[in-house]
């Protein structure tokens, strides 16, 4: 079996050429810009470099696979790439190419609380994805991860360490429950010729629940700096968001906004439905940062 990983680049991406790579599976390897993973030495491995968007590059890539594991995403839309171009023209892309190509099996990254004419275009943008994979008549597996254990370590850590300050909008009463990306690049290796996995949607998160306001004093602990927490009320960010979306048609903030007003969690019986799927072992999130900030550069 060769396996194609559509953004490579990504935390999850990295994670599972590692695992790809310690189980012996044939992977290639895609992205906008090659492959950079400095404790590994990857110059055997088929990497390619392209645009998710371009349909010929997809096909090329595609060629030759058997199945495509698309981890893609993007942090903000830019005048040219919208979520909707990346996220669900992507995907559209890749079923196009996938039947062309006789790919066998397609797993996609979604994100937890993806629904139908969302206010959040990153929702909105990765249901039709859903949607089109869903009816696209290929064989599929889509995953609703909940946030991931990185934000923590690349921004709360540095910030509150070198500030001693960090702001909330809201009350900070948001739950919680951030997922290691290795847990679900472990995931998504373990769907592959796993009949358990083919034409599911599994919602899956971290095996512990937090209020935002809980990690932020986790945090605070683990870089040893007592943090002041300052809170905004929703209504003065979303008045800032929607002036700022008028005057520039950046609607980025909206977005942002909307995703950080409700929990981020799995019930027990969705967590259930993993666990009795695939064989995880969740880390969990102290012990996590603990190693990793060790050489934290500082806060931008």
């Amino acid at each position: 079996m060769k396996v194609l990983i559509a953004g490579c680049n990504g935390h999850v991406g990295k994670e599972l050429v590692k695992k790809a790579i310690s189980r012996g599976i044939d992977i290639r390897c895609f992205d906008l810009n090659p492959l950079v993973i400095p404790e590994l030495d990857i110059s055997s491995l088929d990497i390619v470099t392209g645009n998710i968007t371009d349909l010929e590059t997809v096909q090329r890539v595609t060629k030759g696979v058997d199945a495509v594991i698309d981890v893609i995403g993007m942090r903000g839309e830019s005048k040219t790439l919208t979520h909707e171009i990346v996220e669900h023209g992507g995907i559209k892309n890749i079923i196009q190419a996938s039947k062309k190509n006789g790919v066998k099996h397609i797993l996609y990254t979604s994100v937890l609380g993806v629904e139908a004419n969302s206010p959040a275009r990153t929702l909105s943008a990765k249901w039709n994805a859903e949607q089109s994979l869903i009816h696209s008549g290929i064989s599929y597996t889509i995953f609703r991860p909940s946030g991931y254990f990185v934000d923590f370590a690349e921004y709360f850590a540095p910030k509150i360490r070198d500030t001693g300050s960090f702001t909330v909008i809201g009350n900070g009463l948001t739950r919680l429950q951030p997922l290691d990306p290795a847990d679900l690049a472990e995931a998504f290796i373990q769907s592959l010729d796993n009949e358990k996995a083919v034409n599911r949607i599994f919602k899956i998160a971290g095996s512990e629940d937090f209020t935002l306001v809980e990690i932020i004093n986790l945090v605070s602990r683990v870089v040893n700096r007592r943090v002041k927490i300052k809170k905004v009320p929703f209504w003065i960010m979303n008045a800032m968001f929607s002036v700022i979306a008028i005057f520039t048609g950046k609607k980025g903030g909206k977005d942002f906004l909307y995703r950080m007003s409700r929990d981020s969690v799995c019930s027990d019986q969705e967590m259930k439905e993993v666990q009795e799927t695939f064989t995880l072992e969740l880390k969990r999130l102290e012990p996590w940062l603990r190693e990793k900030v060790i050489n934290l550069p500082p806060h931008a």
